[in-house]
Order: C-alpha cells, then structure tokens, then sequence
C-alpha cells in the first residue's frame, strides 16, 4: 500500500501518472487569469475509502522564478504502522509558456536510497539525473516538465483540445504520455460546487492509469486525482485545503 501510495503521489503527483506538460503549442492557450505569487493546497489521499495520506503543497513565485514543495506522509490507520515522508521539490522559471524546470528533487524520509535529483539543462536539451551515487543523462524534449511543476503548469496555459500529448520526468528518461478529455463535470468539495475539466490517460491494457480533474474556476489547479497501477489498485487524491495570494 505504502510502495503505491509514495510511487502515484509522491513520485508522480506526486505526482505519476497523472500529471502533465503540454506538448503541442496548438493544444494550449494562455490562461486569461493571472498567476498568483502563492498557492498553499492540502489533499488527503484515500484508498477504498479510507484517509491514509496527507499532501501538502505550496507554490511561491518571485518575479521570473519559482518554487514548488510537495510533501506526502501517511496518516490514519496506515501512520501506525508505517511513518514515511516523501518531498517534491522543483524550481526553475516562469516565462510567456509558464514554467520552466531547472532542478527537481525526490526525497524519502526512510529510503534515501531511492532519492533523486535531477538538473534540466535546456541549453544542452538533457536531464542529468543523479541517484544511488550514480548520474545518468536524458534527453529533454522542448516543454518537458517534472512531476510536479506540470500540477501548476495549468495556471499558465489551458488545454482546449480533445486530445493532449505531454511530456513529463520524474527526474529520469522523459516520457510521452497520451491524455483525453472525458467532460466538464462539477464536484462538490467542502461543500462547494466547483466546475471542472476531466482528463484520464489513454493507456494500453497492463498500463497504470490516471484520471485528473482542473478545477476551471481556481486556475486550474487539480482538485481531484485518481490513480490506479497495472493490477488495479487504486488510490484517490481530494482537495481539503486552498489558499491564494
């Protein structure tokens, strides 16, 4: 439970699965919002309906740069038996297309082994990623972001299209992953109707999958996530908590 949990939300909503970089300049617009200096959001993440996570996140924007800090622990009955912390850490620019990674980390409190820092080097087009005392070296695809950058990106540009192709790291090999419009459905959180756009993964049979909900009123930022490995499993991510400045 604990390796799924870390792997789709920490990893990958935090971050995987779900989340993403537009790809093709035809498929986005500017937003007509202008991006806020400070987001603080706080989802709980549950797994058959039962609350075993915590995310918090915050965003902060200075001028032409910015800094993202996602940290998911355990909690309810799984903190019991099992005291982890995973952080996310980018920061990079904020240009006419949004953001720009130029650094993003992946910290575990209990396995530091698994952790990984990755530097974006736009200017030679590679990733060089640094993990278990080793650096490896990517490709990086023009308008590729991290696992976590990508969840903000949204404020910058909006997806209009049916279809969205994306290219998304998690501090390694970037991948392209393939996303479509399901509808513009209005979930209640917190006793708020809120209007939304409904993306999931086109994904082949034995793939992971994720469903993605932008809430179209709040930048579009993600108010609901859901995650769901090859065998099923699934995990869901709610929005509880939202400030802006």
């Amino acid at each position: 439970m604990m390796r799924l949990l870390v792997k789709s939300l920490a990893a990958g909503y935090a971050m995987t699965a779900a989340c993403f970089a537009l790809d093709a300049p035809a498929t986005i617009v500017p937003s007509n919002q202008a991006a806020p200096k400070s987001i603080t959001a706080t989802y709980k993440v549950y797994k058959a309906g039962i609350w075993i996570g915590t995310v918090e996140e915050h965003f902060s924007r200075d001028g032409d740069t910015y800094k993202i800090v996602s940290d998911t622990e355990t909690a309810g009955p799984l903190r019991l038996l099992l005291r982890e912390k995973v952080t996310l850490s980018s920061e990079g620019s904020v240009g006419v297309e949004g953001l720009k990674p130029s650094t993003y980390a992946f910290t575990r409190r209990n396995e530091q082994k698994r952790n990984i820092f990755a530097i974006f080097d736009w200017q030679s087009h590679q990733i060089v990623s640094r993990h278990t005392g080793e650096s490896e070296v990517f490709d990086l695809p023009e308008g590729t972001q991290d696992r976590i950058s990508a969840m903000y990106q949204f404020m910058f540009s909006v997806p209009r299209t049916l279809d969205v192709n994306v290219w998304m790291s998690q501090g390694k090999k970037a991948e392209l992953y393939h996303y479509r419009k399901q509808g513009e459905p209005m979930l209640t959180m917190n006793g708020e109707r809120i209007p939304t756009v409904y993306y999931a993964r086109d994904v082949k049979a034995g793939e992971s999958k994720a469903h993605l909900w932008l809430a179209t009123t709040k930048y579009h930022l993600p108010v609901k996530i859901i995650f769901e490995d090859k065998n099923g499993s699934s995990l869901e991510q709610v929005l509880v908590g939202l400030q802006i400045e």
